[in-house]
């Protein structure tokens, strides 16, 4: 029949109407249009070729039909006649139980997760609801997809903000309402084909992590495994303006890559009969384990179908097989979630890979003259803009001008992101399973400094461009104008349709086959590629060894804090970590070497969630030494999380208590001030855990500076009646510049000269407080700097001297307060028993690691087990354990254990853990040390930028 090649449009559009009119509430019974449809259809096939128009008319109506079930089938069971999540929106607390559907993805100090298969309690009985829940709940709780969460909590319906339809929204993806609970009990999912391949991405994506930093792990991630949910919000920003959004998820483009590589690889057997089909049955069934591998979720099936459509298109020799396909991929996809067809990326994917099919050769073949590695980048994307324009402008109401030079410079990148990322994970998940030593962490230092090198040059690309001005510019357009704009090109596709000679089957527009990637591919031998690679690592790892100073980061994570310590030879140390793990684990990334895996001293100040929720994050991504908390016991998952993790992992835990002092490396001091055991059992000041913060003085040379957590002014008065303090060159301004700290004796007994106050920009507790403020401000010798202006706060010091480096630039340097102790004796660096009057809480504690040095052009390398993140971080591989001391009793010591509680306020003492068997006996003891090791790598030194990361924007 002459008109066939109209059939499968016509069914499309019908079906498309058909869910339209019902979603609107104007469409017919389903009925009505088949009856309709199949009479066309009749006469058309006893009209024979002259009924070409009736038998099209038919296969629209039989569309709209289609259509018009699917859409009532869809929403039927929302109606009320079955149990919802919407009607447990009552006000009450209800007991419910649900799978995770999908991969939780992470909002700053909260996690999102979606639960299907929802069971409620209602009168003691449980009953299923038909619809799904949206919950939010704290960061720290171990959830993962597949496995079911109980919990208890009140159901509220979702409300519309800033003008959309966000209800609404949630009910078209199945969601009845929303819950935000404080705790939740995870239940491990049951196994299966699906179990296991969530499994498999799990591991492939702690691979990745262990050997590349953030967050180039997460654009790794992305663009892998469609883990998108840690990327870094500015890098969004940056690639949404450069056009480079489809860069960053899986997409057509990704699935296309993996087709092409695969059939590269099997390219022999395209040489015997059947060759080329059997090519093209290998790639599908390697791109269909690719699909379930990254969570088969609606985006990336939907991707693969649109790369299934390019696919077909290139094995069929024209781009009419191409549209066949596309319109087929189409048809399937509303006929199985018709509300697809309100989804955005639906439209974008389906609109960009037409533009690509219609129009990618045709404006390609007008570039002729240019080179091909700009070509053919450039005609894709002005392809894919040309047909997605109207979705875009009304949706997002801004136009990317720099999206032809940004492909044409990230588009060739993207192949060997992936290639290097898929390596890194495979060798990051080998080297975690079968440790190799030396000769692992050489393959670990090149996979993951390889894979980090491209994804960072592709970050930094998207930054350089989007900073253009005028690099996008706001446009909005009406719908109708829009909805007119698509016609419009078909048009001009039908007018250029003589002009366009049939295409060979390589010349079909396949987004990996492109001019830019055989350009590439003669440019990138295996060879001096590797040598240029192991070249620029080399001179990045020499040029990141420590500098010999002692540098003190307050890290910018918002309302939170963080505090990164790198002592001159290359030992680390981190107090807290945020409300955000991947704020906090960018910040690590920027601040640290590529190759920085690990941290020999992990301090939690208290359990505030502000305080705990990041350093899960940090345990989990680095070789930890030990680590250091005040042992009082707070109801927070995240606390109990990473006492958890840190007990099965093997990482030791330590009590701080009063006159404590941990050697970081060499000449670096780390003393705990507060708690003793007394003021540990005793109930908290005002009843308030921030009172049982812990409190340090860090000190190099003459350089000191004091920690003091969300340390309050109870907690301050017993230091200083305790004469506990003196003079400090920096003072961490307690809990975030608060009017309950850093009081006006506070300040009087230390005399800072610079004033650090970590506090959220427009936080909703006001911190930091103008009581504060004024108290600072009435000693104008300090200087004050705030992360929520100032960005990270890093204070530089060789011991005698200091200077302060903030996103406004680097301060003069100025003199410390103290000098050099000398005369002193020095820690014990591997005693075989505790010196006289020392003691010792646990028979072993760690003391780092111990590493053999390698010789590189005379230079050591990373610690060996360096790469070792989350399968091994406990210390055994490379370290020793001795008995180590953990109290000390000086002449200024503490008095004992007066508790500075409040009786009223008694109830609300927190219970204690048990307490440290290590007690300061009633005479007086030396001074007891824990050593840390260092490393023989660390912060950078003598180059004016960093080589940690791409800096954080200011």
């Amino acid at each position: 029949m002459g008109g066939a090649h109209l059939l499968l449009p016509a069914s499309l559009g019908g079906l498309a109407a058909g869910i339209l009119l019902t979603d609107l509430g104007i469409g017919p019974a389903a009925v009505v249009p088949a009856l309709a449809g199949a009479a066309a259809v009749g006469l058309g096939l006893l009209a024979g070729v002259r009924g070409v128009v009736a038998m099209v008319l038919g296969v629209a109506l039989l569309g709209v039909a289609a259509g018009t079930w699917r859409q009532d089938l869809a929403t039927e069971p929302l109606d009320g006649s079955q149990p919802t999540v919407t009607q447990l929106a009552d006000g009450a607390e209800h007991g419910l139980v649900g799978t995770i559907a999908d991969d939780p993805r992470p909002r700053a100090d909260r996690l999102q997760l979606v639960l299907s298969e929802v069971t409620a309690t209602i009168d003691g009985q449980p009953v299923s609801m038909v619809d799904r829940l949206l919950v939010w709940l704290p960061r720290g709780i171990d959830a993962r997809s597949g496995d079911r969460l109980i919990l208890r909590t009140r159901v509220e319906l979702a409300e519309d903000f800033d003008g959309f339809a966000y209800r609404e929204y949630l009910a078209r993806h199945g969601v009845g309402g929303i819950a935000r609970a404080r705790s939740a009990h995870v239940v491990e999912g049951a196994g299966g084909p699906s179990a296991v391949m969530t499994a498999l991405r799990a591991v492939l994506l702690d691979g990745l992590n262990d050997l590349v930093p953030e967050p180039e792990a997460a654009l790794g991630a992305g663009i892998l495994l469609g883990v998108r949910a840690g990327i870094a919000p500015e890098i969004n920003d940056a690639f949404a303006t450069a056009g480079l959004t489809h860069v960053v998820a899986i997409s057509g483009w990704n699935i296309a890559i993996v087709a092409a590589l695969v059939m590269a690889l099997v390219r022999p057997l395209g040489h015997g009969p059947g060759g080329r089909w059997t090519t093209a049955l290998v790639a599908a069934g390697v791109v269909g384990g690719y699909v379930i591998l990254t969570g088969a979720s609606p985006s990336v099936v939907r991707a693969a179908l649109m790369a299934a459509a390019m696919l077909v298109g290139r094995l069929g020799g024209s781009r009419a097989h191409a549209t066949s396909a596309l319109g087929l991929a189409a048809l399937v996809m509303l006929l199985a979630a018709p509300s697809v067809l309100w989804d955005v990326g639906f439209q974008l994917s389906l609109l960009a890979t037409a533009g690509l099919i219609w129009f990618g050769r045709s404006i390609e073949r007008r570039l002729d003259s240019w080179p091909g590695w700009i070509r053919e980048p450039v005609a894709l994307t002005m392809a894919a803009q040309l047909t997605t324009l109207p979705v875009i402008l009304v949706n997002f109401e801004r136009l990317s001008l720099v999206a032809p030079i940004a492909n044409v410079l990230v588009v060739p990148l993207v192949p060997l992101a992936m290639l290097f990322s898929a390596l890194a994970a495979m060798g990051g998940a080998v080297l975690s399973a079968l440790p190799l030593g030396p000769m692992g962490d050489a393959i670990g230092w090149f996979l993951g400094g390889s894979s980090w090198l491209v994804l960072l040059a592709m970050i930094s690309v998207g930054h350089l461009v989007a900073s253009v001005p005028l690099a996008a510019v706001d446009v909005s357009i009406p719908a109708p104008i829009a909805i007119a704009w698509l016609p419009i090109l078909a048009l001009a596709s039908w007018a250029m349709r003589d002009a366009t000679p049939p295409e060979e089957p390589s010349k079909v527009p396949d987004e990996a086959m492109t001019g830019a990637m055989a350009a590439l591919a003669r440019l990138v031998r295996p060879l001096p590629a590797a040598g240029l690679l192991v070249a620029v690592l080399l001179v990045v790892t020499v040029t990141g060894r420590p500098d010999g100073r002692l540098h003190v980061t307050t890290l910018d994570i918002g309302q939170g804090d963080a505090i990164l310590v790198e002592a001159p030879d290359g030992a680390t140390m981190l107090v807290d970590g945020g409300p955000d793990p991947e704020l906090t684990l960018r910040r690590l990334g920027g601040n640290l070497g590529f190759f920085e895996r690990r941290l020999d001293l992990l301090v939690l100040s208290h359990p505030h969630q502000d305080h705990v929720a990041g350093l899960i994050e940090v345990l989990d991504r680095f070789e930890v030494g030990a680590v250091l908390h005040a042992g009082i016991v707070f109801e927070n998952a995240a606390n109990e999380r990473l006492v958890a993790d840190a007990t099965a992992t093997g990482v030791p835990l330590t009590l701080a208590r009063t006159g404590q002092i941990w050697q970081l490396g060499a000449a670096t001091t780390v003393e705990a001030l507060y708690p003793t055991d007394a003021d540990a059992a005793a109930p908290l000041p005002e009843g308030d855990i921030n009172n049982g913060s812990v409190v340090l003085v860090v000190r190099y040379g003459g350089f000191t500076a004091l920690l003091t957590g969300d340390a309050e002014e109870p907690v301050e008065s017993v230091l200083i009646s305790r004469r506990l303090l003196a003079p400090v060159d920096l003072l961490k301004v307690g809990h975030h510049g608060s009017h309950s700290s850093t009081s006006p004796e506070l300040l009087e007994a230390t005399r800072p000269t610079v004033a650090t106050i970590s506090s959220g920009e427009g936080n909703e507790y006001g911190h930091p407080a103008p009581e504060t403020l004024a108290a600072l401000a009435a000693h104008p010798e300090i200087t004050v700097l705030r992360t929520d202006t100032d960005g990270d706060i890093e204070v530089v010091s060789d011991g005698s001297s200091f200077q302060v480096r903030t996103d406004h630039g680097l301060s003069a340097s100025r003199p410390v307060h103290g000098v050099a102790r000398t005369g002193s004796i020095g820690p014990w660096p591997f005693p075989p028993d505790p010196p006289p009057g020392a003691c010792s809480t646990s028979r072993t504690c760690p003391v780092g690691s111990s590493f053999i040095p390698r010789a590189l052009l005379g230079l050591p390398w990373p610690p060996l087990g360096s790469w070792r993140a989350q399968a091994s971080r406990s210390t055994s591989r490379w370290s020793r354990r001795r008995p180590c001391c953990t109290t000390s009793t000086r002449s200024r010591s503490a008095a004992p254990g007066a508790s500075t509680a409040s009786p009223a306020r008694a109830a609300w003492r927190n219970s204690v853990t048990r307490s440290s068997p290590c007690r300061s006996p009633p005479i007086r003891s030396p001074p007891c040390w824990t050593t840390i090791a260092f490393r023989s790598a660390g912060h950078p030194s003598w180059l004016p930028w960093r080589t940690g990361t791409l800096p954080r924007p200011s």
